[in-house]
């Protein structure tokens, strides 16, 4: 068995965010950078967290992180890190914003470009920034996980960031910030969430405790998911998405994604949300994997509380229907691609490392048709 990867130190409460000043001072850290972007300053959920600074605190805010991490957003906040003197890093947002923050911390102790370590994580050093994350969705779990998913640009493909040392050193999980979140950010992020439990609880490598963790994330977003939608200051339900999202990033740090993740990252060169690639790509896959891997898709589909009859891949193209998600990549706004380059692309994706089955690129491209519509 693989060994229990690191964590953060974690706080998950409502309110939880009343511990920034506390760990910034356990961290050693006297001037921080924050990491956010637009849409949350735009709306007050960043004032919110910045409120829990005591009166006079110094530090520095970076806000243009875009909504997939790319190159120059990386770029632009290091160079406020170093013009301002910090000494380390809050993140204040979804996925794109703690991805990006964890370049920045790289790149801190790091002197090569971010290009010289993307896909290389042997090059990747303990010379880090001490990172603390706030995540403000209950999606992709990039508090508590080793990797980031980096763009060069707004219309590439992302490339792999991956290192224990990227892991943020506190993960702050205050389920008050997502109370305002849309219902369909809410439905795509929490959707995403599940595709992480999923991914990794399939991915071949043999880890009993990260199994635990993700079935019972798996189960935590089908019973609260469209309650968090439909009701969105549901705390229940808010509070149980935001404990899914954490148990899939620690289950794929101990164990790593699969196919669905491999095709996303194959579509992701028109800028298109990420988690929704995945989450639409899933159904696919699921029906893919059902006959190279029954026993683990019983075993899945008890933890959705699948009903009879139905399989998981069922319950995530119902569950992606109800939440309002599109039925297809096609009417997500995926146009044009070489379908079969796209799919040898998937074929050698990284993601496919610890999967239970590899697919060839023909079943790749199999699959992303079914999921283009």
């Amino acid at each position: 068995m693989n060994p229990l990867v690191q964590f953060p130190r974690i706080h998950l409460a409502f309110g939880a965010r009343s511990v920034l000043a506390e760990e910034l001072a356990l961290l050693g850290i006297a001037r921080p950078l924050f990491v956010t972007d637009r849409g949350l300053v735009e709306c007050g959920v960043f004032a919110r967290v910045r409120e829990a600074l005591p009166h006079g605190t110094g530090f520095a805010v970076f806000d243009a992180i875009p909504e997939n991490p790319t190159v120059a957003g990386v770029e632009g906040a290091s160079a406020v890190y170093r013009a301002e003197g910090c000494d380390g890093i809050v993140a204040v947002g979804g996925g794109s914003v703690i991805d990006s923050a964890k370049a920045v911390a790289l790149l801190a102790g790091h002197a090569e470009p971010l290009a010289h370590y993307l896909g290389h994580p042997e090059r990747i050093t303990a010379a880090i920034a001490p990172l603390i994350a706030l995540p403000t969705t209950a999606g992709t779990g990039s508090e508590a996980s080793r990797g980031a998913g980096i763009h060069p640009d707004a219309t590439s493909r992302g490339a792999s960031l991956g290192s224990a040392f990227l892991v943020p050193k506190v993960a702050i999980c205050d389920p008050e910030l997502t109370l305002t979140l849309p219902p369909r950010m809410t439905a795509g992020t929490g959707m995403d969430a599940l595709s992480h439990c999923i991914e990794a609880f399939l991915a071949e490598t043999a880890h009993a405790p990260a199994d635990a963790i993700a079935l019972d994330g798996a189960g935590r977003v089908v019973a609260h998911i469209e309650r968090a939608v439909v009701a969105g200051t549901d705390r229940t339900a808010r509070a149980e998405l935001m404990m899914a999202a954490l148990q899939g990033g620690m289950a794929l740090s101990c164990k790593g994604a699969g196919p669905a993740h491999a095709i996303a990252n194959s579509f992701g060169d028109r800028g298109l949300h990420h988690g929704a690639l995945v989450t639409i790509a899933l159904p696919a896959v699921l029906r893919f994997f059902e006959r190279h891997v029954p026993d683990k898709m019983r075993r899945l589909a008890a933890a959705m509380q699948a009903p009879p009859g139905k399989s998981p891949a069922d319950i995530v193209a119902a569950f992606n229907a109800h939440v309002g998600l599109p039925p297809s990549l096609s009417a997500l706004g995926y146009r044009g691609g070489d379908l079969d380059e796209m799919a040898d692309d998937a074929a050698k994706s990284h993601f496919n490392a610890r999967a239970a089955y590899r697919p060839t690129a023909a079943e790749f491209k199999s699959m992303m048709a079914e999921a283009l519509g």
